[in-house]
């Protein structure tokens, strides 16, 4: 390459940069925080090539989008922040959000069920679903809230266990101090809970405070794993009441949709991430 060449790419090397370091932090921010909301997680690294600045100024960009509430920081990255959830709906309308995902993570939440085991269900539709796939010939102890079970049981060898309390139509489930009463008269080695949210800052959050307060007993209560299903689509929501920290958790099994980065940041906290197969 002759000097005229190179001297003509370092010219619009300079000039690319220099675009894009006239953009103001505002704008250069707002162009970060649709990346990330596009592509769910993004790295620094990546972040830094694509608008051409220092990795020191994503970093920057990114602790201020933090700040506000906007993005979650990773080590390395960002992970989008979901708008907030302050509504539960309907048990029948959830039936209809993606399906094929629940099933997939009960089945491969049902795996993780042991012969001898005592178990703690919580309210939802996937966790109920596990009992679809639970080996008929374990002899296992179930306690539950969830009313959804009903439909979900077989013909098996298992010992199912229904709280009491006081009947919620919109999850489909018995809370109040009834409930929490009998969990807490158990010991269970795994509780399966599902969330509205799951963040990494903010933890394991729900809509409503019966709902954290019962996952929260059983987590008192439970002697072995905590296992939190949740669909891709929980992972950087927060709803408004706190279950539990991210770090109180043993197992997250979600879907083959779940960000990378995601998954990489769970590991890190020693967390142990199953992804159900779409094609099991």
């Amino acid at each position: 390459m002759d000097d005229t060449n190179v001297a003509e790419d370092k010219r619009n090397d300079t000039n690319t940069t220099e675009e894009s370091e006239s953009l103001l932090p505002s704008e250069r921010q707002q162009r970060i925080l649709e990346l990330v909301r596009e592509q769910i997680a993004v790295r620094v690294a990546n972040l830094s090539d694509l608008l051409n600045v220092s990795e020191m100024t994503i970093r920057r960009d990114l602790d201020v989008l933090e700040k506000q509430g906007l993005l979650e920081r990773t080590h390395g990255g960002a992970v989008c922040r979901q708008d907030r959830v302050f509504e539960e709906s309907l048990y029948q309308s959830r039936l209809l959000e993606n399906p094929e995902e629940k099933l997939r993570i009960a089945r491969r939440a049902a795996s993780l069920i042991e012969p001898s085991d005592t178990i703690f269900i919580g309210a939802g539709i996937t966790t109920a679903q596990i009992l679809r796939y639970l080996d008929p010939m374990f002899q296992v102890r179930i306690y539950t809230n969830n009313l959804g079970v009903l439909s979900e049981m077989q013909e098996n060898a298992a010992r199912i266990v229904f709280t009491g309390g006081t009947y919620e139509s919109v999850s489909f489930s018995l809370m109040g101090p009834t409930a929490i009463e009998m969990i807490q008269q158990v010991y269970a080695t795994k509780a399966f809970l599902a969330v509205d949210g799951l963040s990494l800052k903010a933890g394991l959050t729900t809509v409503t405070l019966e709902d954290a307060m019962m996952s929260r007993t059983m987590i008192r209560h439970t002697q072995g794993q905590i296992i939190v299903l949740a669909e891709h689509n929980k992972f950087g929501c927060v709803a408004e009441m706190v279950i539990a920290p991210i770090e109180r958790v043993d197992i997250v099994v979600t879907d083959w949709n779940i960000p990378a980065i995601y998954r990489e940041q769970l590991e890190s906290l020693d967390l142990r991430v199953m992804v159900a197969q779409q094609d099991a």
